[in-house]
Order: C-alpha cells, then sequence, then structure tokens
C-alpha cells in the first residue's frame, strides 16, 4: 500500500542504547595513545564517522594512516565491548513490524563501519527487516552530509520527500534536512532544545505509531 513511502532508521541511539559502550571504547582508545577523550566531546561528535572523530581528537598534523589505524582500534574495542551486551531500545520492534505489515519500504543509514552495523542488527534479529542497509563504507561524506539518507532512498527507488528518518543526534537531523527529508528525534543522546530543527521528538519509539508517519509525511489514509 505505502510502498512509495520509506522511513530510514539511523542504528546508535535509534536501535539501541549504544551510546556508553561508545564512549568507553573511546576513552580506551584514546587513553592509549596519550589522549583525553572528554565527555563534551563526545557528546558533540557523536553520530559522525570514526576517522573524522579521531581527526579532530589528535590534531591536524598526525599521518592520515595512523588516524585510521586508531579509528579502527576504537571500533575494535568497541565491538569486544558490546558484544552480548545489546538490547533494542523501547518501540522499536513494534514499529519495525507494524510499517513492515503495512509495506512501508525500511532502510538503515548509520555513520558506523559495516562491522559494526552488521553485529547490532544481527544481534537483535531485524536485519531481514530492512530492504536496503546504507554504512560508512558506502559514503565519501558522513553525516551532516546528506549523502547516507539519499543513497538509502535511491537503492530503494524512493523519492527524497517521501522518506521519513529518525535519528538522535544533531547531526544526522542536519543531514536528514539537507535531504529534504522529513526527521523523528529521540531524547537518547541529546536534549530537546539541541533537537528542536526535528519535525518529532520524543524519548523513545513507543510514543511513536505509524499514524504520526503518515501524518509527517501527509499520506492519506482512507
Amino acid at each position: 500500500m505505502y510502498q512509495d513511502y520509506a522511513v530510514i532508521f539511523d542504528m546508535d541511539g535509534v536501535l539501541a542504547d549504544t551510546g556508553p559502550i561508545h564512549y568507553e571504547s573511546w576513552v580506551k582508545m584514546a587513553n592509549e595513545i596519550g589522549k583525553t577523550f572528554k565527555k563534551s566531546f563526545f557528546e558533540a561528535t557523536f553520530g559522525q564517522q570514526s576517522v573524522p572523530i579521531t581527526r579532530q581528537l589528535v590534531g591536524r598534523k598526525v599521518d592520515q594512516n595512523l588516524v585510521e589505524k586508531w579509528a579502527q582500534l576504537k571500533e575494535k574495542y568497541y565491538r569486544e565491548m558490546v558484544k552480548d551486551k545489546i538490547e533494542p531500545l523501547p518501540g522499536v520492534i513494534e514499529l519495525i513490524e507494524d510499517l513492515k505489515s503495512t509495506n512501508f519500504k525500511l532502510a538503515v543509514g548509520s555513520s558506523g563501519p559495516p562491522q559494526n552495523v552488521k553485529l547490532l542488527l544481527t544481534s537483535l534479529k531485524i536485519e531481514l527487516f530492512f530492504d536496503t542497509i546504507i554504512t560508512a563504507a558506502e559514503v565519501q561524506d558522513g553525516k551532516p552530509s546528506p549523502d547516507v539518507f539519499l543513497m538509502a532512498a535511491q537503492n530503494i527507488n524512493v523519492k527524497p520527500q517521501n522518506c521519513l528518518v529518525i535519528e538522535d543526534a544533531t547531526v544526522g537531523i542536519e543531514a536528514a534536512k539537507r535531504a529534504n527529508m522529513k526527521c523523528i528525534a529521540l531524547t537518547t543522546t541529546h536534549d530537546i532544545v539541541e533537537l528542536r530543527s526535528a519535525d518529532m521528538i520524543v524519548q523513545d519509539l513507543s510514543f511513536v505509531s505509524v499514524k504520526h508517519i503518515h501524518d509527517l509525511l501527509n499520506i492519506k489514509t482512507q
């Protein structure tokens, strides 16, 4: 019925509350290379890809190969820490099932590397619900560039204006808006004031129904 419409989910902070584990793995990597990783820096950069975050952490003078090596180390620590700890956030499974049952196309648009995305989706047993999965490996420019969401829309053949993004990071909301997509924001990692440019702000997905998404996308139901 709604094959012309899609919902694109960010991963971290939307499908599962992985933020604390990401922070812990950043601190471990930073300590190892003699840097201090502050909570305020984490909050300011959450939602971006790990290589640009690492570059900001270590400065402009460090060799790019070393930056990429340290970013990969951080992600290795994250996967070791997150294993067996992943639980879906409230309302995630129910909303995905409801959207799928009404024939919405579903996508993941994440700043995470493919290994992280695969680990989370298989752990939550939801990978098969998604028609396309876009990770940091598929796009040149990460959020707030709209590339990840535009590629998701292109892969499932849905116009950007018929897509709704679910995000928790300010860079993700900006990316959705730059892609000409509606956006629901969750307060998992940021407060309401920081998320104010979203079209709807909720605590978690238990507060979101298919009808809310119909209304935001201006879908007329009989």
